[in-house]
């Protein structure tokens, strides 16, 4: 089995996570499970597949943190407000949105390397 990552959104909008998912499938070997309840208000759910070669997953990490970062921090998106938690393996949430890339790499890579 892949190493996966899932990330929890809470959003205004829910419009530009697709274009969020579009750009995470862009990133050579990682799949996208996209997952949107029904119910407006529970988050949406997406589940990163990463490669099980530990050199090809830092490359994979290291991209879907700039992604994600660039994701929080454009000023298309700050329209609405956001919270994107990683949710681990273990079950501890951590909410991602104030970090800079380089955290979200590395919190990422934990989540990656507990697995």
């Amino acid at each position: 089995m892949e190493p996966t990552i899932t990330l929890e959104f809470t959003s205004d909008t829910r419009q530009h996570l697709h274009e969020l998912e579009h750009e995470l499938k862009g990133i050579h070997g990682v799949k996208v499970y996209f997952v949107e309840p029904r119910d407006e208000r529970a988050p949406v759910l997406i589940s990163l597949g990463l490669s099980r070669k530990r050199e090809q997953a830092e490359l994979e990490i290291r991209r879907i943190a700039h992604v994600l970062y660039d994701f929080l921090h454009s000023s298309a998106s700050d329209e609405s407000q956001k919270t994107i938690t990683l949710v681990t393996i273990e079950g501890e949430s951590i909410n991602i949105a104030p970090l800079s890339s380089e955290e979200i790499r590395a919190i990422i890579g934990q989540a990656y390397a507990g697995q």
